[in-house]
């Protein structure tokens, strides 16, 4: 057998080292520190992929990636139809060549939360939307290339990613950045917010299922089986007392989510400690008549 080593038992230590420094560098790519206000965004108008910071005055860009999106311009509906899906979303895990990522994807791949919970309530299908790197940079001269998924050039893929906390981190894919940037949509999300807080803890019922779109259903509970189901709970606990902290704003043209963590405290007649939880929540939420309605509420595990 030829070999560029004398001795096996020093091929077998350089192969282990060098195995230990490819090994080290996939891993140094997913092992930085992350920002914990970055919201991830695709502009389909543009063709680009923005980092933004979650500021208080709105989603504040630091940088922008050009972006190929699916051979089929329009929101996704269906499994095959090769259109990037609109909506807000999050990532629920990535992969790397090292355990099984195809070429095609280039050097990382991020899996986006298609279908959310909008998307199955919308009946829609499909799976794998991805964003993803790619073996072929000439991809990226392209505007829609894909099946769907959004591509980057493989170190933007890997710049990418210690920003991003699996299953956190947001990710808004619209049809115009630019349109979804109004400050008043903030201020008009945390009245709604304040509102419907202050009607729970005030057991003021009518106005609190008013704060429901219609479709709304919670735990196999329509919107007048649930409103029923609070008025007791109302009638059980002679305080309520629920606030909100934490709290980040998503817009987005078909609807918005409202992220916070939630504390909820009751008490039963004559002072005695009734329920007591702390939960991140999710609101998501919809215009309807110049007013703010919850069409789905989480709480996030």
């Amino acid at each position: 057998m030829n070999t560029a080593f004398p001795s096996s038992r020093v091929s077998v230590t350089v192969f282990l080292f060098l195995a230990f420094c490819v090994y080290a560098r996939a891993e140094a790519v997913v092992s930085k520190p992350h920002s914990e206000d970055v919201v991830i965004v695709v502009d389909k108008k543009v063709n680009k992929l923005y980092l933004a910071k979650n500021k208080a005055t709105g989603l504040e860009v630091f940088k922008t990636f050009d972006a190929t999106l699916g051979q089929v311009i329009g929101d996704k509906n269906i499994e095959g139809d090769r259109k990037t899906p609109e909506g807000i979303y999050q990532f629920q895990f990535r992969s790397l060549p090292s355990n099984g990522l195809k070429p095609k994807f280039g050097s990382m791949a991020l899996y986006v939360s298609y279908p959310n919970v909008l998307d199955r309530k919308g009946r829609k299908t499909g799976f794998d939307i991805l964003i993803h790197g790619t073996n072929d940079p000439s991809r990226l001269e392209k505007k829609y290339d894909s099946l769907g998924c959004v591509i980057v050039l493989n170190e933007q893929i890997e710049e990418l990613w210690p920003y991003v906390r699996l299953k956190e981190t947001k990710l808004i894919i619209t049809r115009d950045f630019e349109a979804q940037r109004n400050p008043s949509r903030r201020a008009k999300a945390q009245k709604f917010l304040d509102e419907w807080l202050t009607a729970w803890s005030s057991k003021d019922i009518d106005k609190y299922v008013d704060s429901y779109a219609y479709e709304f259903t919670y735990d196999k509970m329509d919107r007048l089986a649930y409103g029923k189901y609070k008025g007791h709970l109302n009638k059980i606990y002679e305080t309520i007392s629920v606030k909100a902290e934490n709290i980040e704003f998503f817009f987005h043209e078909k609807y918005d989510v409202i992220r916070f963590d939630q504390t909820y405290e009751s008490t039963l007649p004559g002072g005695k400690k009734g329920y007591f939880l702390e939960a991140k929540k999710e609101l998501y939420v919809q215009e309807r008549n110049d007013q703010y309605k919850i069409l789905v509420e989480l709480s996030i595990k």
